[in-house]
């Protein structure tokens, strides 16, 4: 069984988790990400149709499913230690899907509200308050950070890199 998170992207996974189990009973299961999802909708202010949450469901279908794979959990739940492992695992193996990847792609579009090609300080901050429920001086998700050519935006290229650093170290 994995340890207490020991770098910081065990403790960005650890974050993560703590965010997702919103019933605070120490297990994720497959209803959690459709709270998470539920976030996404309300935040983008779209509806259920919207092809950009069909997508977002669509890959955390297939992140979950991945997740489940390489926890070797036998039930479709996971508790903290096996989502902080199964999630490095996931992340760091490209095999079937390149979940950082696709999960920047796919959530890039719904961050980018105007549809301009870039995500704005004020759209990643609505972002992070109303899906992960954290403030944007938050040290794990800087917009500076991942501002990386400083032209004061975040670029689709910039974001997708962003996700994968933050999840692969």
């Amino acid at each position: 069984m994995a340890s207490a998170p020991t770098d910081s992207v065990d403790t960005v996974i650890a974050a993560e988790f703590d965010t997702l189990d919103l019933n605070h009973d120490g297990r994720l299961d497959w209803s959690d990400y459709e709270l998470l999802i539920d976030r996404y909708r309300k935040t983008a202010g779209v509806n259920e149709d919207d092809r950009r949450i069909r997508e977002l469901r669509a890959f955390y279908q297939m992140h979950w499913m991945e997740l489940l794979r390489h926890a070797g959990a036998s039930g479709d739940r996971l508790s903290k230690s096996e989502f902080v492992e199964a999630t490095r695992r996931a992340t760091g193996d490209a095999s079937r899907m390149d979940s950082a990847k696709v999960g920047g792609h796919v959530i890039f579009d719904l961050v980018d509200a105007d549809g301009d090609g870039s995500i704005s300080k004020e759209e990643l901050g609505r972002y992070l308050r109303g899906v992960w429920q954290i403030d944007e001086s938050d040290p794990r998700y800087d917009f500076d950070a991942m501002d990386a050519n400083k032209d004061g935006v975040i670029s689709r290229e910039e974001f997708v890199t962003g996700i994968q650093e933050l999840l692969q170290g």
